[in-house]
């Protein structure tokens, strides 16, 4: 990736291929979530908590796959799903600092980058696009969530409604993963905090969490079919 401030007079002729974006997720498994779209995520993919190896500090995310640098989502030409993050529905613009210092900026080696691209910043009267406004919007809403989504992240921890869960999974070839790291919402837990959990919003958000814990089987099912279409291209020595 090469991030640079998006500049309007630089930036003003490159043409973006918005399906092209995608490809930069396909060796993407876990997606970080703001507050206000987990309850919809949760819907197509599991959802954790996972820690920031910086910081520290927990953040939900989707979980797109099963190893490292795999997004069981991605057929080689776009992502199968009805529902995306929103840091995969903004690429290739990126928010960078936090606040009043935040700014927008572009990966410029973006596959989605090139002449073939359908879509412009600015039109050619030197009005931004309906595209690059919807960009905006996108970036608007993951800056505004930080905020929202760290007191969420509080509540749980407070709650004690958060374990850690361990991914150890067998494949129908006999291939087997582990993740670790990740931490999902305890249904009993939850349960029992119950009456310390004040807002009806933040509650629902915290059961779609506790719930999408049940499509890691689908992510296995994704799984054994992609290592059953990829054993198809191999035929057996004679």
């Amino acid at each position: 990736m090469t991030i640079v401030p998006l500049n309007r007079a630089a930036h003003s002729g490159l043409r973006i291929d918005p399906a092209r974006a995608a490809e930069a997720a396909a060796a993407v498994h876990l997606v970080p979530l703001v507050a206000s779209e987990i309850r919809q995520v949760a819907g197509q993919f599991p959802v954790f908590l996972a820690k920031d190896a910086e910081t520290g500090q927990f953040y939900p995310a989707a979980l797109m796959g099963l190893e490292p640098q795999e997004n069981l989502f991605w057929n080689g030409a776009a992502l199968e799903a009805d529902v995306l993050p929103l840091n995969l529905l903004r690429l290739p613009f990126f928010v960078v600092g936090e606040d009043t210092e935040a700014a927008i900026a572009i990966d410029e080696a973006s596959p989605a980058i090139g002449p073939q691209g359908t879509c412009t910043i600015v039109d050619a009267e030197g009005a931004e696009t309906e595209y690059f406004r919807s960009v905006q919007t996108i970036l608007g809403r993951l800056l505004q969530g930080q905020g929202e989504t760290r007191r969420l992240v509080d509540l749980m921890l407070e709650t004690k409604v958060v374990r850690e869960i361990k991914l150890d999974l067998a494949f129908h070839d006999g291939s087997t993963s582990l993740l670790t790291g990740l931490y999902g919402i305890d249904e009993v837990a939850l349960g029992r905090a119950r009456e310390k959990i004040a807002a009806f919003d933040d509650l629902m958000i915290l059961a779609a969490m506790a719930l999408s814990l049940d499509k890691v089987a689908a992510l296995v099912r994704r799984k054994n079919a992609r290592i059953e279409a990829q054993s198809a291209w191999f035929t057996p020595g004679s």
